[in-house]
């Protein structure tokens, strides 16, 4: 019973500091945002902050590196199309996906995400094309290398994404899956040899 408690303490605390962080960033840059900065923002002490994390850089690449779990794992059990999931994902934590986005503290946190994107991408795409194997033996025709498209299909959403995200069209997560998959589908389509 006490275990429970202070592991609820201790996510509590860890969630304080990181919504502290994520709102200093956004308001000021995070070169800019001090430790004291945080921990009067998340009402908690300095000793608090040095009890969870090693500095403000730890704190982040851990709240970078949790939201990409998530977004993997909702890939994998979801049955929704991964580009929707991937614009849900970052409408509901767009705070995090803007720092990232905009490069943020490392240039290591938008490319973790880029490569995360890709490798999941490509995973998801040879699991389709083993799948559609009988079915369609010619599915695709091109000896087009898969990593460039994967790649230019990553790219491409988190150019989209960064966009949608700071210039906050009026267009839903839904929306914008859909407009992505036709333009990008159209194109890899004619490039790949898809049968239609």
């Amino acid at each position: 019973m006490n275990h429970r408690k202070i592991d609820r303490r201790i996510l509590r605390t860890r969630r304080a500091l990181k919504d502290a962080m994520l709102a200093l960033v956004l308001e000021q840059g995070f070169d800019a945002v001090t430790i004291e900065q945080i921990t009067y923002r998340a009402d908690l002490g300095r000793t608090t902050f040095y009890l969870h994390y090693r500095d403000k850089e730890e704190l982040l690449l851990e709240s970078i590196r949790e939201l990409i779990d998530d977004l993997v794992a909702h890939i994998r059990v979801s049955n929704s199309s991964p580009i929707l999931l991937a614009f849900q994902h970052a409408a509901e934590n767009a705070d995090l996906y803007r720092i990232i986005l905009r490069g943020e503290g490392a240039y290591s946190a938008v490319e973790r995400l880029r490569k995360t994107i890709n490798q999941t991408i490509e995973e998801l795409f040879r699991e389709f094309l083993q799948a559609r194997a009988d079915v369609e033996p010619d599915l695709i025709r091109s000896s087009f290398p898969l990593e460039v498209v994967t790649n230019f299909l990553a790219g491409s959403l988190l150019g989209l994404l960064t966009w949608w995200l700071e210039e906050r069209p009026p267009y839903t997560p839904e929306q914008m899956a859909d407009m992505f998959r036709r333009l990008f589908l159209d194109g890899i389509r004619e490039t790949l040899g898809f049968v239609r």
